[in-house]
């Protein structure tokens, strides 16, 4: 018992020590996925700031178009009131006859433009809000990824690898020493039993 023991003991320790790269390996694993986390999570922040930009920019286009709606439609009730002033009969004869079907055409189609840019608007304005939503839904993660980050470092400050070998080694070691006190006592035995 006490040989067996022994061997396995110290057959442990060199095992270990055999595998120090590993341990290495894990270490930079472990201290390597922090620091992936970390910068996700400072990437995701940065979109989040990104979003933000996006929204507002949109805004602005939103309001660009709402103002080429305005003026859409004014030019189509200008246009309107020009096809009917130009429909006017001189002893029966219409001299700007065709024009007044060409100005009520452009009238109907800046009218129908300018529904089309309040659709547009509409849309736009979801897709802002959509977009801001997005942003801080991306900050609620990154601002998660942050406190997981925090936490496996912290995790890894404190449980070292190479703590819990030394540790395994320590216990190898004694467990080493006691079979050899046991084959001691069993020589010690022997000797005084002859």
């Amino acid at each position: 018992m006490g040989l067996s023991g022994c061997v396995l003991s110290f057959g442990g320790i060199f095992l270990l020590g055999s595998h120090r790269n590993d341990f290495d390996n894990i270490n930079s694993l472990s201290l390597s996925a922090g620091r992936t986390i970390e910068d996700a999570s400072k990437m995701l922040k940065n979109s989040e700031a990104t979003t933000t930009h996006i929204a507002d920019s949109i805004r602005i286009i939103n309001n660009t178009i709402g103002y080429a709606s305005e003026i859409s439609y004014d030019s189509g009730l200008a246009f309107s009131h020009v096809a009917d002033m130009v429909g006017f009969e001189v002893l029966g004869y219409q001299p700007f006859g065709d024009a007044g079907v060409y100005f009520s055409d452009i009238a109907n189609n800046l009218t129908g433009l300018s529904e089309e840019l309040d659709t547009a608007r509409e849309y736009l304005e979801t897709n802002a809000y959509d977009i801001e939503r997005i942003g801080k839904d991306l900050e609620v993660i990154s601002a998660e990824l942050g406190n997981v980050s925090i936490r496996l470092n912290q995790s890894i400050g404190s449980f070292s690898i190479y703590n819990l070998v030394n540790t395994v080694k320590y216990i190898l070691i004694y467990t080493g020493i006691l079979n050899i006190v046991f084959i001691l006592n069993g020589v010690m035995f022997l000797i005084l039993r002859g």
